[in-house]
Protein backbone atom coordinates (compact mmCIF):
# COMPACT_ATOMS: atom_id res chain seq x y z
CA UNK A 1 0.00 0.00 0.00
CA UNK A 2 3.19 2.51 0.58
CA UNK A 3 4.07 2.33 -2.94
CA UNK A 4 0.30 3.69 -4.11
CA UNK A 5 0.49 6.15 -1.42
CA UNK A 6 3.77 7.15 -2.76
CA UNK A 7 2.43 7.19 -6.62
CA UNK A 8 -0.10 9.01 -6.00
CA UNK A 9 1.66 11.73 -3.71
CA UNK A 10 3.89 12.17 -6.82
CA UNK A 11 1.31 12.33 -9.21
CA UNK A 12 -1.38 14.55 -7.53
CA UNK A 13 1.50 16.79 -5.45
CA UNK A 14 -0.48 19.42 -3.97
CA UNK A 15 -3.34 19.60 -6.68
CA UNK A 16 -6.67 20.21 -5.75
CA UNK A 17 -9.19 17.60 -6.09
CA UNK A 18 -11.46 18.22 -9.30
CA UNK A 19 -14.47 19.15 -9.09
CA UNK A 20 -17.51 17.16 -8.44
CA UNK A 21 -19.94 15.74 -11.18
CA UNK A 22 -22.02 18.52 -12.74
CA UNK A 23 -25.41 18.22 -13.82
CA UNK A 24 -26.57 16.89 -17.22
CA UNK A 25 -26.89 18.95 -20.09
CA UNK A 26 -30.69 20.45 -19.93
CA UNK A 27 -30.86 18.56 -23.44
CA UNK A 28 -31.00 15.21 -21.61
CA UNK A 29 -27.85 14.18 -22.76
CA UNK A 30 -24.37 14.56 -20.14
CA UNK A 31 -22.23 17.40 -20.93
CA UNK A 32 -18.52 16.46 -22.30
CA UNK A 33 -16.04 17.00 -19.46
CA UNK A 34 -18.22 17.82 -17.05
CA UNK A 35 -16.91 16.19 -13.83
CA UNK A 36 -12.81 17.30 -13.66
CA UNK A 37 -12.17 21.10 -14.08
CA UNK A 38 -10.08 20.90 -17.18
CA UNK A 39 -11.64 17.54 -19.00
CA UNK A 40 -13.42 19.88 -21.53
CA UNK A 41 -10.99 22.21 -22.50
CA UNK A 42 -13.34 24.11 -24.65
CA UNK A 43 -16.59 24.48 -22.50
CA UNK A 44 -16.90 27.96 -22.93
CA UNK A 45 -13.77 28.56 -25.07
CA UNK A 46 -14.21 31.37 -27.77
CA UNK A 47 -13.62 30.79 -31.49
CA UNK A 48 -10.34 32.78 -30.93
CA UNK A 49 -9.13 30.14 -28.82
CA UNK A 50 -10.64 27.01 -30.56
CA UNK A 51 -9.25 28.22 -33.75
CA UNK A 52 -9.58 25.69 -36.86
CA UNK A 53 -9.35 22.68 -34.96
CA UNK A 54 -12.73 20.71 -35.34
CA UNK A 55 -14.22 17.84 -32.59
CA UNK A 56 -14.36 14.44 -32.69
CA UNK A 57 -16.87 12.19 -30.70
CA UNK A 58 -15.38 9.24 -28.96
CA UNK A 59 -17.93 6.24 -28.12
CA UNK A 60 -16.63 3.08 -25.86
CA UNK A 61 -16.35 -0.05 -28.12
CA UNK A 62 -17.42 -3.63 -27.93
CA UNK A 63 -17.41 -4.24 -23.35
CA UNK A 64 -15.88 -1.05 -22.99
CA UNK A 65 -17.07 2.00 -20.21
CA UNK A 66 -17.66 5.14 -20.43
CA UNK A 67 -18.00 8.23 -22.74
CA UNK A 68 -18.86 9.64 -25.28
CA UNK A 69 -16.29 12.07 -24.78
CA UNK A 70 -16.63 15.21 -26.88
CA UNK A 71 -13.26 16.04 -27.72
CA UNK A 72 -12.55 19.96 -28.65
CA UNK A 73 -8.69 20.99 -29.34
CA UNK A 74 -7.62 24.60 -28.01
CA UNK A 75 -4.96 25.89 -29.44
CA UNK A 76 -3.25 25.80 -25.93
CA UNK A 77 -4.66 22.60 -26.00
CA UNK A 78 -3.92 21.01 -28.92
CA UNK A 79 -1.85 17.43 -28.90
CA UNK A 80 -3.27 14.64 -29.35
CA UNK A 81 -1.19 12.29 -26.37
CA UNK A 82 -0.30 8.42 -27.63
CA UNK A 83 0.68 6.71 -24.75
CA UNK A 84 0.45 3.30 -25.69
CA UNK A 85 4.13 2.54 -26.13
CA UNK A 86 4.64 1.74 -29.45
CA UNK A 87 4.64 5.34 -31.07
CA UNK A 88 1.19 7.15 -32.73
CA UNK A 89 -1.44 4.51 -32.03
CA UNK A 90 -4.20 4.67 -34.86
CA UNK A 91 -7.04 5.90 -32.68
CA UNK A 92 -4.27 8.67 -31.90
CA UNK A 93 -4.15 9.77 -35.30
CA UNK A 94 -7.06 9.25 -36.19
CA UNK A 95 -8.13 12.39 -34.15
CA UNK A 96 -5.50 14.34 -34.74
CA UNK A 97 -6.51 14.10 -38.17
CA UNK A 98 -10.16 14.51 -37.83
CA UNK A 99 -9.63 17.39 -35.23
CA UNK A 100 -6.53 19.16 -37.52
CA UNK A 101 -4.66 19.26 -33.68
CA UNK A 102 -1.00 17.16 -33.27
CA UNK A 103 -0.41 13.66 -32.73
CA UNK A 104 2.10 13.05 -29.73
CA UNK A 105 4.21 10.16 -28.95
CA UNK A 106 4.01 10.37 -25.00
CA UNK A 107 6.54 7.33 -24.46
CA UNK A 108 9.45 9.64 -26.56
CA UNK A 109 8.69 13.04 -25.07
CA UNK A 110 6.87 14.95 -22.28
CA UNK A 111 4.75 17.66 -22.67
CA UNK A 112 2.86 19.59 -20.37
CA UNK A 113 -0.37 18.44 -19.10
CA UNK A 114 -2.65 22.33 -20.38
CA UNK A 115 -1.28 21.30 -23.44
CA UNK A 116 -2.81 17.88 -24.43
CA UNK A 117 -6.33 18.09 -25.60
CA UNK A 118 -7.01 14.27 -24.74
CA UNK A 119 -4.44 11.24 -23.91
CA UNK A 120 -4.73 7.61 -25.61
CA UNK A 121 -3.73 5.08 -23.32
CA UNK A 122 -3.15 0.74 -23.17
CA UNK A 123 -3.83 0.26 -20.28
CA UNK A 124 -6.11 -2.12 -18.46
CA UNK A 125 -4.64 -2.08 -14.89
CA UNK A 126 -4.44 0.55 -12.60
CA UNK A 127 -2.17 3.41 -12.89
CA UNK A 128 -2.17 5.22 -16.41
CA UNK A 129 -5.98 4.11 -16.69
CA UNK A 130 -6.30 7.47 -13.96
CA UNK A 131 -3.67 9.76 -14.06
CA UNK A 132 -4.81 11.13 -16.79
CA UNK A 133 -8.74 11.58 -15.40
CA UNK A 134 -6.96 12.65 -12.36
CA UNK A 135 -5.41 15.91 -14.27
CA UNK A 136 -8.44 16.49 -15.90
CA UNK A 137 -7.70 15.02 -19.14
CA UNK A 138 -10.33 13.43 -21.76
CA UNK A 139 -8.36 9.53 -21.51
CA UNK A 140 -9.46 7.11 -24.36
CA UNK A 141 -8.57 3.57 -23.26
CA UNK A 142 -7.89 0.98 -26.13
CA UNK A 143 -8.46 -1.78 -23.91
CA UNK A 144 -12.04 -2.51 -22.65
CA UNK A 145 -11.31 -1.36 -18.98
CA UNK A 146 -13.18 -0.01 -16.30
CA UNK A 147 -12.70 2.26 -13.15
CA UNK A 148 -10.12 0.63 -10.52
CA UNK A 149 -7.50 1.01 -9.17
CA UNK A 150 -6.02 3.80 -6.17
CA UNK A 151 -7.03 6.03 -8.98
CA UNK A 152 -10.59 5.21 -9.75
CA UNK A 153 -12.17 7.59 -8.15
CA UNK A 154 -11.25 10.42 -10.42
CA UNK A 155 -12.57 8.23 -13.39
CA UNK A 156 -15.81 8.62 -14.42
CA UNK A 157 -17.95 8.29 -17.36
CA UNK A 158 -17.32 12.30 -18.48
CA UNK A 159 -13.93 11.92 -18.54
CA UNK A 160 -12.86 8.34 -19.63
CA UNK A 161 -14.40 5.89 -22.11
CA UNK A 162 -12.34 2.57 -22.92
CA UNK A 163 -12.63 -0.12 -25.89
CA UNK A 164 -11.82 2.36 -28.67
CA UNK A 165 -11.28 1.29 -31.92
CA UNK A 166 -10.91 3.98 -34.73
CA UNK A 167 -14.29 2.97 -35.91
CA UNK A 168 -15.61 4.39 -32.28
CA UNK A 169 -13.88 7.75 -33.35
CA UNK A 170 -16.35 10.19 -35.62
CA UNK A 171 -16.87 13.95 -36.47
CA UNK A 172 -18.99 15.64 -33.99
Amino acid sequence: MAFWDKMKKALVGDSPAPEEKKAPAASGEKSPGAGAASAAPAAGASAEEIGDFKSVRVEHGLRGWGGPLTIQPTKQRNLIYSVTGGGIHPVAQKIADLTGASPFDGFKSKADFEQIACAVIDCGGTARVGVYPMKGIPTIDIHAATPSGPLAKYINETNFVSGVKEDNVTEA
